[in-house]
């Protein structure tokens, strides 16, 4: 083989070997071994996809846990962090502004029993994961939330079973970040699937309530 092309053909089979034969062997192995994974951990209901437990959305009602900050208004088409440094005015601005919100949607809660994760947007913007902590100072709203609705749609609900079913919610969903030394989080999409079944289950929400 000329010299001159012996360079070209490696670096063509290289380039096929990576490029095309790897990814699609690994895609495939995944598709078998991992498939909800592998596909993208999408949301399904009746067949119809709503989105991914990979990407944090905006649960509006107040009977949901409220995953951190987004910049970009959790626009599932787009991601995007702060654009200012860690110790400029506009991210100081911004962080008590969300802190403010953060306290206002939960009232009776001191300050000092917020994670900072929780008044900070991610990278992303789309991260739906948050401390465990985040999710147990958003307790009380819940329960208050969730016995109100109950009382609107005429039923009646023991405060204590609704923390009861919170509580053991959250260390259902909780997982570690890294082994042994990690902290501990768990996923606002999970949470809030988990309540919407909760109250299609108690005959407060209608059984479509994600169309």
């Amino acid at each position: 083989m000329n010299s001159k092309l012996k360079p070209v053909v490696m670096a063509v089979l290289i380039l096929f070997l990576f490029g095309f034969i790897f990814p699609t062997v690994t895609s495939l192995v995944a598709d078998h071994a991992i498939p909800f994974k592998a596909n993208g951990s999408l949301i399904k209901q009746n067949g119809t996809i709503y989105g991914s437990y990979l990407l944090a959305e905006a649960f509006n009602a107040s009977f949901f846990f409220q995953p951190r900050p987004s910049d970009t208004n959790y626009n599932l088409s787009e991601s995007g962090g702060p654009s200012g440094s860690l110790g400029s005015n506009l991210t100081l601005n911004q962080t008590l502004q969300y802190l403010h919100q953060f306290m206002s949607m939960n009232p009776g809660i001191n300050v000092s029993e917020i994670p900072y994760a929780m008044v900070a947007p991610s990278a992303s913007g789309l991260d739906p994961n948050i401390p465990v902590q985040g999710a147990e100072v958003q307790e009380p709203r819940i329960e208050r939330s969730i016995s109100s609705l109950f009382s609107s749609r005429g039923k009646s609900v023991n405060e204590s079973a609704v923390y009861s079913f919170l509580n053991e919610t959250i260390r259902s969903y909780e997982e570690q970040n890294f082994p042994l030394f990690g902290s501990y989080y768990v996923n606002t999409v999970q949470l809030n699937l988990a309540i919407i079944g909760y109250l299609q289950k108690n005959g407060v929400l209608p059984p479509n309530v994600l169309g």
